[in-house]
């Protein structure tokens, strides 16, 4: 069974680096393409289906906005199920700052100079491992400033359209990016922060399996 997985914004597929599935699960990452003339996150969802076609009947893996936009895309085909990690699902899981940001209409100045400064200042309070924190920079350094900004843009606008499919959602207990609340029904990564996708892979591949086979 095929699952297609879309990293977080400023990420890539190297994010997947030390996921390893149980076969038969074929891990497929997919890389960021341009958001053309999309407004929103449902708009880029399209966008995606039309560009990568996934067979019907796949599982989706999305790390935050990829979790925003693999949900948007099992409204329009058929899913066997999703892997949400790390993201949001309900318009209450934005953090205040970002419904201020949202509200204060900052969008204009949400762009991959601005974007990647605050990348900066939230690593200096996030634990990594040293490749981690070597590619995560890597990373926001070679990600395409388009769909950069169309991402952290559309985040602060998503209305989350409530998931019709079978799903597990993982999320760590140190997330300072969207904080864990105890009443999400979560499988809880202790240590876990937005880039346990990485540091933390083993343990997420674990769960993932479980859910698969369950």
């Amino acid at each position: 069974m095929k699952v297609y997985a879309l990293s977080g914004l400023g990420a890539d597929e190297r994010l997947f680096e030390n996921i390893e599935l149980d076969a038969p699960a074929e891990l497929i990452p997919l890389s960021w393409i341009s958001p053309g003339n999309s407004q929103t996150i449902a708009d880029y969802a399209a966008r995606i289906l039309d560009h990568y076609k996934p067979e019907p009947g796949s599982i989706l893996m999305g790390v935050s906005f990829g979790g925003m936009i693999i949900q948007e895309m099992a409204r329009e085909m058929d899913v066997h199920s999703l892997v949400l990690i790390s993201t949001m699902t309900s318009r209450a899981d934005l953090p205040l700052a970002m419904k201020t940001a949202a509200a204060a209409r900052i969008h204009p100045i949400l762009k991959k100079d601005f974007l990647g400064g605050l990348a900066w200042l939230g690593d200096k309070f996030t634990s990594k491992s040293n490749k981690g924190r070597n590619l995560f920079f890597q990373m926001i350094e070679d990600s395409n400033p388009d769909v950069l900004s169309f991402g952290a843009r559309a985040i602060l606008d998503w209305n989350p359209p409530g998931i019709q499919v079978p799903y597990i959602r993982i999320h760590g207990d140190k997330d300072r990016v969207f904080p864990l609340k105890k009443e999400w029904n979560a499988k809880i990564i202790k240590g876990g922060n937005h880039f346990m996708i990485f540091d933390k892979g083993e343990e997420i591949s674990g769960l993932v399996d479980d859910f698969l086979v369950s």
